[in-house]
């Protein structure tokens, strides 16, 4: 049987210690913020100094066009070009995204918070000085775990919460599960968190920009934003992703259980 002694009762309200896990199945977090267009981002001699301001963390550089189709002011269908600069480091862990309408830090090799909101708050920063948005749109931060491979996957049961198994939980006599995805709507402190979880066949993603693994696998999908008018601050959203990201590192952690946290190296 499960133990919860190092998870809150609930998922929401309490303030909760990161603890360190050697084998850690968080495989993607992206903070992103929307701003009011700034159209001058399209245009390379624009952003020739906002490179320079990072390029020492993000030395790797490329220009990507995404087209995307929409109806036209007749109804007509028309197709409309976006720019994408893409800022990467040697690695390829970190990407800086900058678009006329957005900012987004993605991370593939998480460490800590602190690491991650420190390199965030240098882009803000960064985006503040030489782009200059005016009104933010939307802020929020995303974190994603994944379980691969039928050793881990064997012993959900005693992973996570109930509430969160569906029928990979279930005894299905001669059947079996091939996949099950479930999405929720949260609401805390005036934040809107968005779950999603639930188990993957082999070569199956829950998300486009997460590539798939060869064996099956289960997901935890938590994105928590604040999607409103705001004055663009660098500090003050920086101070926002922190708060939401303890938001969901909460409701990780009321989710998981003792035994999910000793098989991922945590030290109770």
């Amino acid at each position: 049987m499960p133990t919860w002694t190092a998870a809150p009762a609930q998922p929401f309200g309490a303030t909760v210690a990161s603890l360190p896990l050697s084998a850690d199945p968080l495989i993607r977090v992206v903070a992103q913020i929307r701003f009011a267009p700034v159209l001058r981002v399209r245009d390379q001699d624009y952003i020739a100094a906002f490179q320079e301001s990072i390029r020492r963390d993000y030395p790797l550089a490329s220009k990507e066009i995404q087209q995307q189709v929409a109806p036209g002011i007749d109804g007509a269908l028309r197709i409309a070009e976006s720019v994408v600069w893409r800022f990467t480091d040697l690695r390829a862990v970190w990407q800086l995204s900058l678009a006329e309408d957005f900012v987004a830090l993605d991370c593939g090799d998480y460490s800590n918070r602190a690491d991650f909101m420190r390199r965030l708050g240098q882009v803000l920063e960064a985006v503040a000085e030489h782009i200059r948005p005016v009104v933010v749109s939307r802020v929020g931060v995303r974190y994603t775990d994944r379980l691969s491979g039928d050793e881990l996957l064997q012993r959900l049961p005693d992973f996570v919460r109930p509430e969160l198994l569906g029928f990979a939980g279930t005894a299905l006599g001669d059947g079996e599960l091939d996949g099950q995805l479930t999405q929720a709507e949260f609401k805390t402190d005036g934040i809107s968190l968005r779950g999603r979880w639930g188990l993957l066949p082999p070569g199956a993603t829950h998300e486009a920009s997460i590539a798939p693994v060869d064996a099956r696998s289960w997901v935890l999908d938590l994105d928590a934003f604040v999607a409103e008018t705001a004055p663009f601050d660098a500090e003050r959203t920086s101070q926002e992703v922190e708060r939401f990201a303890a938001i969901v590192y909460g409701f990780f952690r009321w989710a998981v259980s003792d035994e999910f946290l000793e098989a991922h190296g945590a030290e109770l």
